[in-house]
């Protein structure tokens, strides 16, 4: 009696990374990313003259925060409500959540990473390219793959696609504007002014925060003022860069167990 084998680890991440790829094909959603992405990688081009390289990683900054970020937060969640009428079979499979989840969430980095670069293309086509240009692209690609991460994330546990989406813009508003609201208003307790290493590190923790001061150190060698600022900030001016990917690295990886902890109590439950 023949028995039909039961697929491999890696052909079930494959066979997700290639559904994903076709299901997002058909997602217009895609593209009206990816034009967001190719308009707000052409706006350093209405910089005049011969500020465009530098001003070009300004651009890209307040396009990112701004915009490319939510597109990509709201892409990932998209990603997750997808296949929502065939989760439960989707996730049942013997080869279990995490090489389907593998698969899936491999697909949005290479989606939102590769479409992020894109950002600093129109600029280096007419000639402003520089080191500050290349930083704030390869920032803003690890951002966006960081938001697309969080959103799948968002997705799995919040199976509702109004809820879902309330808690994914949420979300964005938190890292983008509640976190510095609160830091400015803590900014001149005397328990801070005392100990700003604190101050520094829930700074740091913010990816949104990270790229934004890493921008500001590598363009305008930017330093903390109003701030008795500790040796923290000290050495993170000095390793601004390193410590943007060490942190999108570690945000992915906690996005991601997020995710498998969501598709697994959906599993269980």
């Amino acid at each position: 009696m023949n028995t039909l084998a039961l697929p491999s680890r890696r052909g079930v991440a494959c066979a997700a990374l290639r559904r994903e790829w076709l299901s997002h094909r058909l997602n217009r959603f895609l593209y009206a990313h990816l034009a967001l992405v190719l308009t707000a990688g052409a706006l350093p081009l209405l910089t005049p003259g011969d500020a465009l390289a530098r001003g070009a990683a300004w651009w890209l900054l307040h396009a990112v925060l701004y915009a490319v970020s939510l597109s990509s937060l709201l892409l990932g969640l998209s990603s997750a409500h997808a296949e929502a009428d065939e989760f439960v079979w989707l996730l049942g499979q013997p080869a279990g959540v995490g090489p389907w989840l593998g698969g899936k969430a491999l697909a949005l980095i290479v989606l939102t990473g590769a479409s992020s670069a894109l950002l600093g293309l129109p600029t280096l086509l007419m000639g402003g390219g520089s080191p500050e240009l290349m930083l704030a692209t390869a920032g803003a690609a690890g951002v966006a793959v960081v938001c697309s991460l969080a959103g799948l994330a968002v997705g799995f546990w919040i199976r509702d696609s109004v809820r879902g989406l309330i808690a994914a813009v949420a979300m964005w508003l938190v890292l983008l504007f509640g976190m510095d609201i609160l830091l400015l208003a803590l900014a001149g307790a005397p328990a801070v002014q005392a100990n700003p290493d604190w101050w520094i590190v829930a700074l740091m923790l913010n990816p949104f925060d990270a790229y934004r001061v890493t921008v500001l150190f590598a363009v305008e060698r930017a330093a903390f003022s109003g701030l008795n600022a500790g040796w923290l900030a000290g050495w993170w001016a000095t390793n601004a860069p390193l410590w943007l990917a060490v942190l999108t690295f570690v945000w992915s990886g906690l996005a991601l167990l997020a995710a498998w902890l969501g598709a697994r109590r959906r599993v269980d439950g």
